[in-house]
This record gives structure tokens, C-alpha cells and sequence, in this order.
């Protein structure tokens, strides 16, 4: 499969499961990973490195790292805005640490505030105790426009 290593159960840490819905952008940044919030663990959405999240200096791409934090980001959104769409409005991003090949990157996240239209965020993208990434963003909730109903 174009080189990449075939990720197996054993490669997956306890508690997470392929994320449904790995369709789309989705897909081509994935596979993707979740551990649901059970025995105190918060959400968190994971992804093993592989060569195809590689820049060419052989470290995990920059643009990968943010394009996972904001699906995962996203998806606390869409809970937070009551099971509505959403758009990212802002998204500030702080490089801390490169990932590498291999790695089993997480991302977790929190709602800090909730509008009647925008959702503010913060999350962090990490492998074990090592940031990679600190996150700060804001999500519009989409509704659908009064004639469109």
C-alpha cells in the first residue's frame, strides 16, 4: 500500500478505536483514532506517523499537525454547539516539538466558553508527556438560514 507500514491492533494503545467516518479529508490524513471519555480520560483523537505525514527533513508536517487539531477540535465543537455543523473562525497554533516517524500522536482538547453562535477552545497536540503543539481556536456554529428550512 504505497509504503506504509499496515497499522495493526497491537500498534493501538488500550481504549482507542478506529474513528468512525474516516471519509474524506478525513481519510487521506489518517487513519484516525478515538478514546472515548470512560473511567476519567478525556475525549482524545489519535494518529500513528507515518512516512506520508513527513516533511522533507523527515519530521512530522506542520500542516498535518493542524489539519489533526482541527478535526479534533472540530468534533468538540459540533458536541458543544448541541450537534450543529460548525467552521473554524480562528485557529492559533504554537509549535513547541516535532513528531517523528512512529509516533502515537494525541490530541485532547476543552471548551473554555460557548455563545449562541461560537464556541472557544483550547487543546493540546502531544506525544506521551512531550507537546508538540499548543492549540487556541474558535468555532461559528452553523444553523440554517430562516428561508432554507
Amino acid at each position: 500500500m504505497n509504503g506504509e507500514p499496515i497499522t495493526t491492533a497491537a500498534d493501538i494503545p488500550e481504549h482507542f478505536e478506529l474513528l468512525r467516518g474516516n471519509v474524506g479529508f478525513g481519510a487521506l490524513i489518517g487513519p484516525l483514532y478515538l478514546r472515548k471519555p470512560r473511567e476519567g480520560r478525556l475525549y482524545a483523537w489519535a494518529f500513528r506517523a507515518s512516512e506520508k505525514h513527513l516533511n522533507p527533513a523527515g519530521i512530522v508536517h506542520g500542516g498535518m499537525l493542524v489539519s489533526f487539531a482541527d478535526t479534533c477540535l472540530g468534533a468538540l465543537a459540533f458536541f458543544a454547539g448541541n450537534r450543529s455543523p460548525s467552521s473554524t473562525v480562528d485557529l492559533a497554533t504554537s509549535f513547541v516539538a516535532p513528531g517523528r516517524s512512529g509516533d502515537w500522536i494525541e490530541c485532547t482538547g476543552a471548551v473554555t466558553r460557548t455563545t449562541r453562535d461560537l464556541v472557544f477552545l483550547t487543546g493540546r497536540v502531544y506525544v506521551a508527556d512531550r507537546t508538540l503543539v499548543d492549540l487556541k481556536g474558535i468555532w461559528k456554529i452553523l444553523r440554517p438560514s430562516p428561508d432554507k428550512r
